[in-house]
């Protein structure tokens, strides 16, 4: 079998929330109708996205993100951040090294544990802090 077109396109968590808004907005307004189907999925993703870190991240945190990993310089002679890396950066917003490590192909032999830890700072400088999880908190509260 033969991929015609491999969908070149990459989305981020938080532009595929976006993109649900405005379609749930544009039908609000009766500008057309959605199956039923459509609705339900567009509820399911939007819920799964709610409770992963894309909650409190925007298009223009992302947007951002892009702009400093576009320029940011591998080891020498190493390759540089792919697309699909820097996506998944903006994603999963990762916050230790052992995170880095999943997410870039061959991170130690690219970058080295300085420019990780360079790029671990970028993402949280970059990216609206994950919400806190309220069972914890509650949690927390119950015992003391």
């Amino acid at each position: 079998m033969e991929v015609v077109d491999q969908g070149t396109c990459l989305v981020s968590n938080a532009e595929a929330m976006e993109l649900i808004a405005d379609i749930k907005r544009e039908a609000k307004e009766g500008r057309y109708m959605r199956p039923k189907e459509a609705h339900v999925m567009s509820c399911k993703v939007k819920d799964y996205f709610d409770s992963t870190n894309a909650k409190n991240v925007t298009v223009d945190d992302v947007e951002a993100l892009y702009k400093v990993l576009e320029h940011f310089t591998p080891l020498v002679g190493q390759e540089g951040l792919r697309k699909t890396e820097m996506l998944n950066m903006a994603n999963l917003r990762p916050t230790t090294l052992v995170e880095m490590f999943a997410i870039i192909d061959h991170a130690e032999v690219r970058f080295g544990d300085d420019k990780l830890e360079e790029l671990l700072d970028i993402c949280q400088t970059n990216l609206t802090a994950p919400p806190e999880p309220e069972a914890a908190e509650e949690g927390g509260e119950e015992e003391e």
